[in-house]
């Protein structure tokens, strides 16, 4: 296997590649979407590396993004070795932690050979598909208590309320003024960009669902979130279905999400998803740089 850092020269190769696997590729396509393969420290945009075979066809894809986190496509295990093995001998940025399809992403956490105290959170969740021609509206949907708006027509600290709450539940950390300023960054990201919508009962907000990442005809999910003074009342799966019809009248045909919680699940498979896979989430407490061969060379 040859391996070779990307730039936008390679767009077209990586993206095809990709995209015969874009159900646990989303947020690498959404990244390179938006900023291309060519590094530039700004929001989305990160460092990627693929593996060549001998007729020059790509074989796996790594990525080092703006935020630290890393993310792999490779489901040969020649090539997934020489990405992890070429990455760890050069990265030169600290990693965050790392997300994405789950076997991978666990390989590679395993070359890393960092203790299971140095991650807030590193668990596999159950990767979940929908085609959205297949969506199951919930009846009570439809009802006329029931509306859903756009984050930017939202309460701003209710967000920042319910976003602070989610990440801590989600992803473990303890609060702190850098978080604070993560999630007003987020807030702002969210009433900015039209990727989240409130759900309202009777005109109090109930639960949260956005898009966390987009093609012209895939959507992911994320985040969802219903505090819990409102849960065990079917709101997260009004809103994700909601949600999901918007994506559709906007002309999405597939939707893809996470999760390792049983009642989401079951929420999730009420309105259609069926269990397809797994995806890894694996979050360090502190950044960490990793420049030495992994642990199984």
């Amino acid at each position: 296997m040859k391996i070779e850092k990307l730039s936008n020269e390679h767009k077209e190769a990586t993206w095809q590649f990709l995209m015969n696997h874009a159900y646990s590729s989303m947020f690498l396509l959404n990244n390179i979407d938006k900023t291309g393969l060519n590094y530039t420290g700004e929001l989305y945009s990160g460092e990627y590396w693929a593996a060549f075979d001998e007729k020059g066809e790509v074989k796996g894809v790594i990525a080092h993004f703006w935020n630290g986190n890393l993310m792999v496509q490779a489901p040969e295990q020649d090539a997934l070795a020489a990405l992890t093995t070429y990455f760890l001998k050069n990265a030169n940025r600290p990693i965050a932690g790392m997300v994405g399809e789950g076997e991978q992403t666990l390989y590679v956490l395993d070359q890393l050979d960092l203790p299971n105290e140095a991650y807030t959170t590193n668990r596999s969740e159950g990767l979940y598909q929908l085609a959205l021609e297949d969506l199951q509206l919930p009846e009570k949907a439809l009802a006329e208590q029931f509306k859903l708006i756009p984050t930017s027509a939202a309460d701003t600290q209710l967000l920042f309320d319910w976003l602070k709450a989610y990440e801590l539940e989600a992803f473990g950390g303890e609060p702190s003024a850098e978080h604070d300023e993560h999630i007003r960054n987020r807030v702002s990201q969210m009433q900015e960009g039209d990727f989240a919508w409130v759900l309202l009962n009777d005109g109090e907000p109930v639960s949260l669902s956005g898009i966390n990442a987009t093609l012209p005809e895939i959507v992911q999910v994320g985040p969802v979130w219903t505090p819990p003074e409102h849960r065990n009342n079917g709101y997260a799966r009004i809103t994700v279905a909601l949600t999901l019809n918007v994506a559709r009248d906007s002309g999405a045909q597939k939707s893809v999400l996470f999760t390792d919680h049983p009642a989401a699940a079951k929420a999730y498979e009420a309105i259609g998803f069926k269990e397809n896979g797994s995806f890894h989430i694996a979050l360090l407490k502190d950044a960490v740089v990793m420049n030495k061969e992994p642990a199984s060379a």
